[in-house]
């Protein structure tokens, strides 16, 4: 008899244990979950976000709320990311830039992106073009080019994010040529200051251009690709006006803080996939000027590590710095 009550005390007291089990350990997730977007509203990764996490949302059952963290060329984002709990409710929508790219641009780096971040999928590649003012009087890239070395220094070119300031600074390289740079918090506004006239050119994407341009408020130059995007097949490449060695694209994908569970980053990598292998997702992406790229956890892994292996180099060879 004594056995017997052992027993089934024992059967109670874990039964109690079960019912008492904290909130952390209820299925994931039990609560909205944070994406931040390193760049500020308005723009091209941001419209991009937009369209992706409500789809998200809908998998999960929660809303997935975007926070937009401009600054620092997209490092305070990172910052962010970096502090947040490694619980699967904070994620980042990063770039090659932001969390590769920023590694060498800036000193004060927060994070090494190979051990803080739990890549989960690939999403896009955004072209990138180079943009003036629909009333600049130069017309194609090769007279940008000339006017720029007949009055070094003169011309001046706008960034809002460490994107497009790699852009401008290779091509400057590239091409041999001194312009002045003028940092801004938000790509949107450096566009708003080139439509203005305050600015003569910017290194944008293309979803963020095409816009204005086909209002006629900017022009369009060329693309910064190896080859003319599919997106707009009618623009040359940079290399095709003259500049030679001078390429740039970008990629997104959502990162996950290191550290975080395997089965809610293995849940998510499966969200994320069954939403970006979507057809009518893909052709949504490409409205807006996104090129769809779909890539597992990873395939984005190694993109990341060999993005971090050919941009140092480059950064280095070129002399850029953001600081």
């Amino acid at each position: 008899m004594n056995v017997l009550y052992r027993i089934l005390l024992g059967l109670l007291a874990t039964a109690g244990s079960i019912v008492s089990m904290p909130a952390a350990a209820q299925a994931w997730p039990s609560k909205p979950v944070q994406l931040i977007v390193p760049q500020g509203a308005g723009g091209s990764t941001d419209a991009l976000a937009r369209l992706l996490a409500p789809l998200l949302g809908e998998r999960l059952g929660q809303t997935v709320v975007i926070d937009n963290r401009a600054g620092a060329g997209g490092v305070l984002g990172v910052s962010t990311l970096a502090k947040a709990p490694a619980d699967g409710y904070t994620l980042l929508f990063g770039s090659s830039t932001t969390v590769a790219a920023n590694a060498f641009l800036y000193a004060s780096f927060p994070i090494d992106p190979l051990k803080d971040l739990v890549p989960l999928a690939l999403a896009a590649d955004a072209p990138f073009v180079i943009v003036v003012p629909g009333s600049s009087p130069n017309k194609s890239l090769r007279e940008l080019v000339a006017t720029a070395k007949a009055s070094p220094g003169k011309l001046n070119y706008g960034f809002g994010t460490s994107s497009g300031l790699l852009c401008m600074e290779l091509l400057k390289s590239a091409a041999g040529i001194d312009i002045a740079k003028v940092p801004y918090k938000a790509s949107a506004q450096a566009l708003t200051d080139l439509i203005g006239g305050q600015l003569d050119v910017v290194c944008e994407p293309l979803s963020s251009s095409a816009p204005n341009a086909k209002a006629g408020r900017l022009r369009i130059l060329a693309g910064t690709g190896t080859q003319r995007s599919s997106l707009a097949p009618e623009l040359e490449t940079v290399g095709e006006a003259g500049v030679k060695g001078m390429v740039y694209s970008a990629w997104v994908g959502f990162f996950a803080p290191g550290g975080v569970p395997r089965d809610i980053s293995a849940r998510l990598n499966r969200e994320l996939m069954a939403i970006l292998r979507d057809p009518a997702v893909q052709d949504k992406m490409r409205a807006i000027s996104w090129e769809p790229r779909p890539g597992d956890a990873e395939a984005l892994a190694e993109l990341l590590r060999a993005e971090i292996k050919s941009i140092a180099a480059t950064v280095k060879a070129a002399g850029i710095k953001a600081e």
